[in-house]
Formats: structure tokens, sequence, C-alpha cells
């Protein structure tokens, strides 16, 4: 990847206190496959970007935005606004903390925010544990013609193929439209199995990626083996390994 310098001092944006939005559109994870279906999903993680968003090149970045509720739970009205003014399509997530989450949310807050902004979106993050509980949620975004995007996170290793192959066709089987791992490969051969995970049959498509050390390979091999799905940031990393968007 080739990050665009900034330049000497301070840009413009540093000296009115904005986040700088630093575009990769030369890199290998940002082609599109044949089909069209690969897509960049750049996520907005703090309040500054929130506040900035307006001013910040976001179309010449990704494809997708990302905004994660978490890290701004008291910003619906923000929110709403800033996704009015989106150029691409939105995608909303609220993460527990033990979901990578910023704040520790509640089932309540959390169910509260994602159904008031849910309907605004074309897509929406769930865990895959938690379908259940926010049921709603799913029910609501598919009424509005909006993808949901089912999640499991692993901060600590890489889980067993067969494991995860169990909880895609599960949350397959629960109406999941998209599949999304997030695991912390160790070695090469844990690559080679998300690898080999994008390349067999899957009853749904997959967004695979790794974190940690061997998180930004993973993340340009999967983004060439059509993982559909591929998170870059735009303002701050909100998991370690993550390329800007």
């Amino acid at each position: 990847m080739v990050e665009v310098p900034a330049g000497e001092g301070e840009t413009d944006g540093e000296a009115r206190g904005e986040p700088e939005l630093i575009v990769m559109s030369d890199t290998p994870a940002c082609e599109k496959t044949a089909s069209g279906r690969v897509r960049v999903v750049g996520s907005v993680a703090t309040p500054e970007c929130l506040s900035a968003f307006a001013s910040l090149p976001v179309a010449d970045a990704c494809d997708v935005v990302e905004f994660r509720l978490d890290a701004f739970p008291g910003s619906v009205g923000e929110v709403r606004d800033a996704m009015a003014l989106n150029p691409v399509d939105s995608l909303v997530t609220a993460r527990d903390s033990r979901e990578g989450g910023m704040n520790s949310l509640g089932w309540s807050p959390r169910r509260a925010i994602l159904m008031a902004l849910v309907e605004d979106a074309q897509f929406v993050d769930i865990e895959i544990e938690n379908l259940s509980a926010l049921r709603e949620v799913a029910e609501l975004a598919r009424e509005n013609g909006a993808k949901v995007v089912a999640s499991f996170h692993d901060f600590h290793g890489m889980p067993a193929l067969d494991s995860l192959r169990a909880r895609r066709d599960d949350a397959a089987a629960a109406g999941a439209d998209i599949v999304k791992f997030a695991v912390t490969p160790k070695t090469t051969a844990d690559l080679a199995s998300l690898a080999s995970l994008l390349e067999e049959a899957s009853p749904v498509p997959l967004s695979l990626m790794g974190m940690g050390p061997l998180g930004r390979v993973s993340r340009l091999l999967c983004g060439q083996l059509g993982s559909v799905l591929n998170y870059g940031y735009l303002d701050a990393a909100t998991v370690p390994g993550q390329w800007p968007a």
C-alpha cells in the first residue's frame, strides 16, 4: 500500500483540529473483482471524524462507510446527518466492549441506537451470537432493503476451520446476507486457512480479515481472494493490523 503524504508542517485539517483522511486507492485491497462484489469499507470511529465527516473526500477512499455507533452512542442525530451526506453506502455497527466495542453498552441502548438508524443504512453489522437478541434490528433492516452482516471476532487467535464453518452455516441459516470473520492469525498456516475458507463453496458471501502483526498482509490476501467487505479506517484504526481505507 502507498500512503499519500500530507506534506511538511500542518495540513489545513490539522490546523482546524480535523482528522486527516489517508486515501489508499492504488493498493491491491482497493481493486474490484470482475463481479464488482468486493468493496472497501472505511470506518468512522471517533467523534472528531464524525464531526468532520462533511469535509472528508469519502467517495475517493471507500465504497461503504461504517459508522461505529459504540464510539459515539449519544450522537444519533449527528450520525443521521452524516449518513444523509454520505455519497456511498452506510453500514451501522454498535458493539459491546467484549466484542471490541468502545463503550460498555447494554442491550437496551445498543438496540435503541441501531433501531434509530438502521432504516437509513444499507448494511447493519450484528455479532453472530447476538442475532437472536437483536432480531428486531435485523428484521427492520431487511424490511428496508439493507443487508445483515453477521460477524465474529477472535482477538486472541485463529479458530479451527471447522469452528468457523459451523458459525458461518449457523449465521446463514439465521438469515445473514454476509458473514464476517475477524480473527488473529499467528502463522502462515493460519493465513492459508483464511484463504482456503474463501476459496471453498459458501452459502453466503464472506468478509474475512486478520488482526495483529499479520493483520495487514491477511487483509491484502483476503481482498484479492474475494472477501466482499474489506475494512480500513478513515481517521484511526479500530483494531491492530488495519490499513487506512
